[in-house]
Protein backbone atom coordinates (compact mmCIF):
# COMPACT_ATOMS: atom_id res chain seq x y z
CA UNK A 1 0.00 0.00 0.00
CA UNK A 2 2.69 2.45 1.03
CA UNK A 3 4.62 1.28 -2.23
CA UNK A 4 1.40 1.93 -4.31
CA UNK A 5 1.52 5.32 -2.58
CA UNK A 6 5.00 6.43 -3.48
CA UNK A 7 4.32 5.31 -6.88
CA UNK A 8 1.06 7.52 -7.96
CA UNK A 9 3.05 10.30 -5.60
CA UNK A 10 6.23 9.82 -8.08
CA UNK A 11 4.07 9.71 -11.35
CA UNK A 12 2.44 12.90 -10.32
CA UNK A 13 5.62 14.79 -10.06
CA UNK A 14 6.62 13.30 -13.25
CA UNK A 15 3.71 14.94 -15.03
CA UNK A 16 3.76 17.87 -13.71
CA UNK A 17 7.63 18.36 -14.19
CA UNK A 18 6.74 17.45 -17.90
CA UNK A 19 4.22 19.58 -18.23
CA UNK A 20 6.71 22.14 -17.07
CA UNK A 21 9.05 21.31 -19.45
CA UNK A 22 6.26 21.24 -21.88
CA UNK A 23 5.53 24.85 -21.50
CA UNK A 24 8.52 25.67 -21.61
CA UNK A 25 9.42 24.25 -25.29
CA UNK A 26 6.25 25.68 -26.14
CA UNK A 27 7.11 29.22 -25.61
CA UNK A 28 10.70 28.52 -26.90
CA UNK A 29 8.85 28.00 -29.81
CA UNK A 30 6.46 30.29 -29.98
CA UNK A 31 9.03 33.04 -29.26
CA UNK A 32 11.32 32.01 -31.75
CA UNK A 33 8.66 31.70 -34.33
CA UNK A 34 6.72 35.00 -34.16
CA UNK A 35 8.13 37.13 -31.41
CA UNK A 36 12.60 36.65 -31.44
CA UNK A 37 13.39 38.20 -29.12
CA UNK A 38 17.53 39.62 -29.10
CA UNK A 39 20.12 37.37 -27.43
CA UNK A 40 22.58 39.34 -26.04
CA UNK A 41 24.64 37.65 -23.48
CA UNK A 42 27.12 39.83 -21.39
CA UNK A 43 29.55 38.45 -18.33
CA UNK A 44 30.81 41.03 -16.61
CA UNK A 45 33.99 40.96 -13.77
CA UNK A 46 34.71 42.96 -10.84
CA UNK A 47 37.33 45.15 -11.65
CA UNK A 48 40.39 46.00 -8.84
CA UNK A 49 38.75 49.88 -8.72
CA UNK A 50 35.32 48.87 -7.81
CA UNK A 51 32.85 48.69 -11.51
CA UNK A 52 31.98 46.63 -14.17
CA UNK A 53 34.63 45.47 -16.52
CA UNK A 54 34.34 43.19 -19.71
CA UNK A 55 35.69 39.53 -19.02
CA UNK A 56 39.09 38.55 -20.19
CA UNK A 57 39.38 36.46 -22.99
CA UNK A 58 36.16 35.64 -24.01
CA UNK A 59 34.73 34.89 -27.25
CA UNK A 60 30.93 34.83 -27.96
CA UNK A 61 27.79 35.63 -29.87
CA UNK A 62 24.97 38.37 -30.05
CA UNK A 63 21.70 36.44 -31.79
CA UNK A 64 18.92 38.82 -32.91
CA UNK A 65 16.99 38.69 -35.63
CA UNK A 66 18.84 40.94 -37.74
CA UNK A 67 22.18 39.84 -37.20
CA UNK A 68 24.78 36.99 -35.73
CA UNK A 69 27.42 38.55 -34.62
CA UNK A 70 31.13 37.28 -32.80
CA UNK A 71 32.16 39.37 -29.64
CA UNK A 72 36.19 38.80 -28.66
CA UNK A 73 38.07 40.19 -25.80
CA UNK A 74 41.48 40.03 -24.43
CA UNK A 75 43.37 39.62 -21.44
CA UNK A 76 42.32 42.99 -20.35
CA UNK A 77 38.91 42.94 -21.09
CA UNK A 78 39.22 45.13 -24.31
CA UNK A 79 37.03 44.50 -27.10
CA UNK A 80 39.76 43.39 -29.70
CA UNK A 81 41.44 40.12 -31.37
CA UNK A 82 44.85 40.80 -30.34
CA UNK A 83 47.05 41.76 -27.01
CA UNK A 84 47.65 46.03 -26.82
CA UNK A 85 50.55 46.65 -24.43
CA UNK A 86 50.34 50.11 -22.75
CA UNK A 87 53.90 51.02 -23.97
CA UNK A 88 52.61 52.90 -27.30
CA UNK A 89 54.74 52.31 -29.95
CA UNK A 90 56.89 55.13 -31.44
CA UNK A 91 55.50 57.12 -34.15
CA UNK A 92 51.42 55.61 -33.57
CA UNK A 93 49.10 57.79 -32.72
CA UNK A 94 46.52 56.34 -29.89
CA UNK A 95 42.60 56.74 -29.40
CA UNK A 96 41.54 55.56 -26.34
CA UNK A 97 37.68 55.05 -27.16
CA UNK A 98 35.15 55.66 -24.05
CA UNK A 99 31.50 54.42 -24.09
CA UNK A 100 28.60 52.18 -23.21
CA UNK A 101 27.58 49.29 -25.60
CA UNK A 102 27.63 51.72 -28.66
CA UNK A 103 30.94 52.07 -28.12
CA UNK A 104 32.08 48.92 -28.01
CA UNK A 105 30.00 47.84 -31.16
CA UNK A 106 27.38 46.04 -30.66
CA UNK A 107 25.32 44.95 -33.62
CA UNK A 108 28.24 44.35 -35.54
CA UNK A 109 32.00 42.52 -35.85
CA UNK A 110 34.92 43.89 -34.90
CA UNK A 111 35.90 45.10 -37.84
CA UNK A 112 32.51 46.98 -38.53
CA UNK A 113 32.92 48.82 -35.93
CA UNK A 114 33.19 52.69 -36.34
CA UNK A 115 36.13 52.77 -33.89
CA UNK A 116 37.50 50.33 -36.55
CA UNK A 117 36.40 51.55 -39.78
CA UNK A 118 37.90 55.50 -37.91
CA UNK A 119 41.19 53.20 -37.14
CA UNK A 120 41.29 52.16 -41.12
CA UNK A 121 40.57 55.53 -42.66
CA UNK A 122 42.99 56.97 -40.35
CA UNK A 123 45.58 54.41 -42.00
CA UNK A 124 45.08 54.74 -45.30
CA UNK A 125 45.20 58.62 -45.14
CA UNK A 126 49.04 58.29 -43.63
CA UNK A 127 48.28 58.31 -39.92
CA UNK A 128 49.47 55.52 -38.02
CA UNK A 129 46.84 54.96 -35.42
CA UNK A 130 45.75 52.04 -33.00
CA UNK A 131 42.52 52.23 -30.93
CA UNK A 132 42.17 50.95 -28.07
CA UNK A 133 38.37 50.59 -27.56
CA UNK A 134 37.85 50.56 -23.67
CA UNK A 135 33.64 50.62 -23.55
CA UNK A 136 31.82 48.87 -21.34
CA UNK A 137 27.93 48.09 -21.71
CA UNK A 138 25.73 50.17 -19.33
CA UNK A 139 28.28 52.43 -18.40
CA UNK A 140 27.75 56.00 -18.48
CA UNK A 141 30.24 59.11 -18.34
CA UNK A 142 30.85 58.50 -14.28
CA UNK A 143 32.15 55.39 -14.99
CA UNK A 144 34.16 56.83 -18.18
CA UNK A 145 35.79 59.20 -16.12
CA UNK A 146 37.37 56.65 -13.53
CA UNK A 147 38.15 54.15 -16.33
CA UNK A 148 40.16 56.21 -18.12
CA UNK A 149 42.36 57.41 -14.55
CA UNK A 150 42.75 54.19 -13.87
CA UNK A 151 43.24 52.42 -16.80
CA UNK A 152 42.68 54.56 -20.06
CA UNK A 153 45.49 56.76 -19.30
CA UNK A 154 47.92 53.97 -19.17
CA UNK A 155 47.66 53.62 -22.90
CA UNK A 156 49.52 57.31 -23.46
CA UNK A 157 46.25 58.16 -25.79
CA UNK A 158 47.01 61.08 -27.89
CA UNK A 159 42.93 61.21 -28.27
CA UNK A 160 39.93 60.52 -26.33
CA UNK A 161 37.19 60.03 -27.86
CA UNK A 162 33.97 59.08 -25.78
CA UNK A 163 30.53 58.14 -27.11
CA UNK A 164 27.94 59.86 -25.59
CA UNK A 165 24.54 58.71 -25.31
CA UNK A 166 21.52 60.23 -23.99
CA UNK A 167 20.85 57.22 -21.55
CA UNK A 168 24.28 58.72 -19.48
CA UNK A 169 22.36 61.28 -18.08
CA UNK A 170 20.33 58.51 -15.42
CA UNK A 171 22.95 56.50 -15.39
CA UNK A 172 25.56 59.17 -14.04
CA UNK A 173 23.03 59.54 -11.52
CA UNK A 174 21.87 56.00 -10.90
CA UNK A 175 26.44 55.33 -10.37
CA UNK A 176 26.07 57.38 -7.28
CA UNK A 177 29.88 57.38 -8.01
CA UNK A 178 29.71 61.23 -8.10
CA UNK A 179 27.90 64.44 -7.13
CA UNK A 180 27.16 68.28 -6.88
CA UNK A 181 28.08 70.40 -4.36
CA UNK A 182 27.49 73.90 -4.87
CA UNK A 183 28.33 73.08 -8.21
CA UNK A 184 31.15 71.16 -7.83
CA UNK A 185 31.81 67.93 -8.63
CA UNK A 186 32.90 65.77 -5.83
CA UNK A 187 33.48 61.62 -5.20
CA UNK A 188 30.84 60.14 -4.04
CA UNK A 189 31.97 56.75 -3.33
CA UNK A 190 34.59 54.38 -4.67
CA UNK A 191 32.13 51.42 -6.10
CA UNK A 192 29.15 50.83 -8.41
CA UNK A 193 28.64 47.22 -8.83
CA UNK A 194 24.83 46.68 -9.98
CA UNK A 195 24.25 43.04 -10.31
CA UNK A 196 28.13 42.50 -11.37
CA UNK A 197 28.82 40.09 -8.79
CA UNK A 198 25.69 37.61 -9.93
CA UNK A 199 26.66 37.91 -12.81
CA UNK A 200 30.46 37.69 -12.35
CA UNK A 201 29.31 34.38 -10.28
CA UNK A 202 26.63 33.07 -13.16
CA UNK A 203 28.82 33.08 -15.92
CA UNK A 204 31.44 30.74 -14.46
CA UNK A 205 29.11 28.30 -15.56
CA UNK A 206 29.14 27.13 -19.32
CA UNK A 207 25.31 26.28 -18.79
CA UNK A 208 24.06 29.55 -17.28
CA UNK A 209 26.54 31.09 -20.83
CA UNK A 210 24.74 28.35 -22.92
CA UNK A 211 21.04 29.36 -21.50
CA UNK A 212 21.69 33.02 -21.35
CA UNK A 213 22.91 32.69 -25.09
CA UNK A 214 20.55 30.46 -26.65
CA UNK A 215 17.01 30.40 -24.89
CA UNK A 216 14.73 33.23 -26.06
CA UNK A 217 11.85 32.86 -23.26
CA UNK A 218 14.96 33.39 -20.70
CA UNK A 219 15.60 36.42 -22.20
CA UNK A 220 12.12 37.35 -22.17
CA UNK A 221 11.70 36.65 -18.27
CA UNK A 222 14.76 38.79 -17.33
CA UNK A 223 12.74 41.65 -19.90
CA UNK A 224 9.33 41.23 -18.00
CA UNK A 225 11.06 41.22 -14.55
CA UNK A 226 13.35 44.37 -15.28
CA UNK A 227 10.09 45.92 -16.61
CA UNK A 228 7.45 45.46 -14.67
CA UNK A 229 9.42 44.43 -11.08
CA UNK A 230 13.51 45.85 -11.19
CA UNK A 231 12.76 49.25 -12.74
CA UNK A 232 9.73 50.09 -10.64
CA UNK A 233 11.44 49.38 -7.09
CA UNK A 234 15.02 50.84 -8.06
CA UNK A 235 12.33 53.81 -8.73
CA UNK A 236 11.50 53.53 -5.58
CA UNK A 237 14.32 53.16 -3.92
CA UNK A 238 15.35 56.30 -5.85
CA UNK A 239 12.84 58.42 -4.14
CA UNK A 240 13.66 56.85 -0.86
CA UNK A 241 16.78 57.49 -1.11
CA UNK A 242 15.93 61.25 -1.78
CA UNK A 243 13.84 61.72 1.11
CA UNK A 244 15.84 60.26 3.84
CA UNK A 245 18.87 62.63 2.27
CA UNK A 246 17.18 65.42 2.28
CA UNK A 247 15.84 64.90 5.73
CA UNK A 248 19.52 63.63 6.94
CA UNK A 249 20.98 66.53 4.47
CA UNK A 250 23.51 64.13 2.90
CA UNK A 251 24.14 65.32 -0.46
CA UNK A 252 21.77 62.84 -2.98
CA UNK A 253 20.16 64.84 -5.55
CA UNK A 254 16.88 66.34 -3.72
CA UNK A 255 19.22 67.54 -1.03
CA UNK A 256 20.75 69.27 -3.73
CA UNK A 257 17.88 70.86 -5.01
CA UNK A 258 16.95 72.54 -1.54
CA UNK A 259 20.32 74.31 -1.99
CA UNK A 260 19.11 75.60 -5.49
CA UNK A 261 15.80 75.94 -5.39
CA UNK A 262 15.46 76.56 -9.47
CA UNK A 263 17.30 72.63 -9.83
CA UNK A 264 15.29 70.30 -11.61
CA UNK A 265 15.79 66.61 -11.76
CA UNK A 266 16.63 67.56 -15.25
CA UNK A 267 19.08 70.70 -14.18
CA UNK A 268 21.19 68.36 -11.83
CA UNK A 269 21.74 65.51 -14.53
CA UNK A 270 22.32 67.79 -17.30
CA UNK A 271 24.79 70.18 -14.58
CA UNK A 272 26.49 66.92 -13.51
CA UNK A 273 27.08 65.27 -16.90
CA UNK A 274 28.74 68.57 -17.86
CA UNK A 275 31.03 68.34 -14.83
CA UNK A 276 31.65 65.00 -15.31
CA UNK A 277 32.79 65.44 -18.97
CA UNK A 278 34.95 68.72 -17.69
CA UNK A 279 36.99 66.57 -15.77
CA UNK A 280 37.23 64.01 -18.01
CA UNK A 281 38.58 66.94 -20.26
CA UNK A 282 40.82 67.71 -17.53
CA UNK A 283 42.12 64.78 -17.26
CA UNK A 284 42.97 64.72 -20.92
CA UNK A 285 44.88 68.35 -20.95
CA UNK A 286 47.14 67.28 -18.15
CA UNK A 287 48.09 64.42 -19.58
CA UNK A 288 48.54 65.87 -22.76
CA UNK A 289 45.89 64.37 -24.77
CA UNK A 290 43.27 66.24 -26.68
CA UNK A 291 39.21 65.19 -25.75
CA UNK A 292 36.90 64.65 -28.65
CA UNK A 293 32.84 63.77 -27.81
CA UNK A 294 30.81 61.51 -30.53
CA UNK A 295 27.36 62.89 -29.83
CA UNK A 296 25.01 59.30 -30.70
CA UNK A 297 21.67 60.45 -31.99
CA UNK A 298 17.98 59.10 -30.78
CA UNK A 299 16.52 58.09 -33.95
CA UNK A 300 12.78 59.27 -34.18
CA UNK A 301 12.76 57.31 -38.02
CA UNK A 302 14.93 56.31 -40.76
CA UNK A 303 15.25 59.77 -41.81
CA UNK A 304 14.70 62.02 -38.41
CA UNK A 305 17.45 62.05 -35.71
CA UNK A 306 17.53 63.94 -32.51
CA UNK A 307 20.31 65.05 -30.58
CA UNK A 308 20.05 65.40 -26.72
CA UNK A 309 23.68 66.41 -26.31
CA UNK A 310 23.39 69.11 -23.37
CA UNK A 311 23.10 72.74 -24.50
CA UNK A 312 26.30 74.64 -21.89
CA UNK A 313 26.16 78.42 -21.23
CA UNK A 314 28.38 80.04 -23.55
CA UNK A 315 31.65 79.49 -21.65
CA UNK A 316 31.03 75.83 -21.53
CA UNK A 317 29.93 74.74 -24.61
CA UNK A 318 33.32 76.14 -25.99
CA UNK A 319 35.53 73.42 -23.82
CA UNK A 320 34.33 70.72 -25.89
CA UNK A 321 34.79 69.07 -29.26
CA UNK A 322 31.84 67.93 -30.28
CA UNK A 323 31.11 65.45 -33.61
CA UNK A 324 27.37 64.78 -34.73
CA UNK A 325 26.52 62.43 -37.44
CA UNK A 326 23.31 63.74 -38.03
CA UNK A 327 23.25 65.36 -41.12
CA UNK A 328 25.71 62.51 -42.79
CA UNK A 329 22.88 59.90 -41.37
CA UNK A 330 20.17 62.38 -43.51
CA UNK A 331 22.12 62.02 -47.05
CA UNK A 332 21.54 58.44 -46.50
CA UNK A 333 18.05 58.69 -47.82
CA UNK A 334 16.06 55.93 -45.39
CA UNK A 335 18.87 53.28 -45.42
CA UNK A 336 19.03 51.21 -42.42
CA UNK A 337 21.66 52.74 -40.40
CA UNK A 338 20.35 51.77 -36.97
CA UNK A 339 19.00 47.73 -36.04
CA UNK A 340 15.24 48.06 -35.60
CA UNK A 341 14.52 44.87 -34.07
CA UNK A 342 17.68 44.15 -32.16
CA UNK A 343 17.87 46.60 -29.25
CA UNK A 344 18.69 49.99 -31.76
CA UNK A 345 22.36 49.74 -32.24
CA UNK A 346 24.29 50.77 -35.35
CA UNK A 347 24.14 48.33 -38.27
CA UNK A 348 27.54 48.61 -40.72
CA UNK A 349 26.32 51.26 -42.87
CA UNK A 350 25.51 53.41 -39.72
CA UNK A 351 29.10 52.37 -38.56
CA UNK A 352 31.51 53.50 -41.83
CA UNK A 353 29.36 56.41 -42.18
CA UNK A 354 30.32 57.42 -38.27
CA UNK A 355 34.01 56.12 -38.97
CA UNK A 356 34.25 58.24 -41.40
CA UNK A 357 32.68 61.31 -39.96
CA UNK A 358 35.82 60.97 -37.13
CA UNK A 359 37.80 60.74 -38.82
CA UNK A 360 37.02 63.80 -40.98
CA UNK A 361 36.20 66.11 -37.95
CA UNK A 362 39.45 64.78 -35.78
CA UNK A 363 41.74 65.89 -39.07
CA UNK A 364 39.57 69.52 -39.24
CA UNK A 365 39.82 70.08 -35.75
CA UNK A 366 43.85 69.02 -35.51
CA UNK A 367 42.50 66.75 -32.68
CA UNK A 368 45.83 64.68 -33.89
CA UNK A 369 48.25 66.93 -34.59
CA UNK A 370 48.74 65.91 -38.10
CA UNK A 371 48.27 68.76 -40.15
CA UNK A 372 50.01 67.27 -43.08
CA UNK A 373 47.69 64.02 -43.16
CA UNK A 374 44.10 64.55 -44.70
CA UNK A 375 41.44 62.76 -46.06
CA UNK A 376 41.34 63.40 -50.30
CA UNK A 377 38.18 62.53 -51.84
CA UNK A 378 35.29 60.80 -50.95
CA UNK A 379 35.34 56.90 -49.09
CA UNK A 380 32.55 54.64 -50.35
CA UNK A 381 30.56 53.51 -47.76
Amino acid sequence: MLISQMHKQIRWVIRILWKMVYCLIACELFLRLFSPVPLLPHGYRVTAYGLRGNEFNRDYRHKTPEYCINIRTNSKGVRADREIPYEKAEGVKRIVLLGDSFGMGYGVNLEDTFSSQMQKLLQESGVNSEIINLGVPAYGNAEELVVLKEEGLKYQPDLVLLAWHPSDYAENVQSNLFGLESGRLVRKNKTYLPKARIREFLFRYEVYRWIAGNLQFYKFIRNVIYLYIRKPIATVKTKLSAIISSKSGKGDMEAKKQTDQNMTDEDYQRNLTIEILKEIKRECVSNRATFMIFDIPVKLSRTEFESHFPECDGNSVDHFEVFSPIELFRRHRGEKIYWEKSEGHFTPLGCRIVGKGLAEFAFSKGLLSNKSAGLDGDVAL
